[in-house]
């Protein structure tokens, strides 16, 4: 089974990951190596080895594999806003509705 970055990473975050993974993730943000390596086999270092033994085989990669076949969560998308960026809002900074009721109105009758 082939591995990537991706899900390695994402199943080092799980919960439930397995110790092996998560040694091997503890590692990574260590800066010791990085799931790219691991993923290419590029990574001599002893916590990246660990996911390649045959026990990992039995045990770590259904682990894997699982992860890989959960369906990606997409980006929530915002809906688009009628009329687009290009139509001018109108400014209310400038308007005072409370005006007419806070100020008595003038008598305009004869006294």
């Amino acid at each position: 089974m082939p591995l990537s970055a991706e899900v390695l990473r994402e199943a080092a975050n799980r919960p439930y990951a397995p110790p092996r993974l998560l040694r091997a993730a503890d590692a990574v943000l260590e800066g010791k190596f990085t799931w790219e390596d691991v993923a290419k086999g590029q990574c001599d270092h002893p916590f990246a080895r660990s996911l390649f033994t045959p026990k990992a085989e039995r045990t770590l990669w259904p682990f894997l594999q699982q992860v890989a076949d959960e369906p990606r969560q997409q980006p929530e998308r915002h809906p688009v806003r009628a009329g687009g960026p290009d139509e001018e809002e109108e400014d209310f900074s400038l308007r005072t509705y409370g005006e007419d009721v806070s100020v008595p109105p003038e008598s305009g009758g004869g006294n």
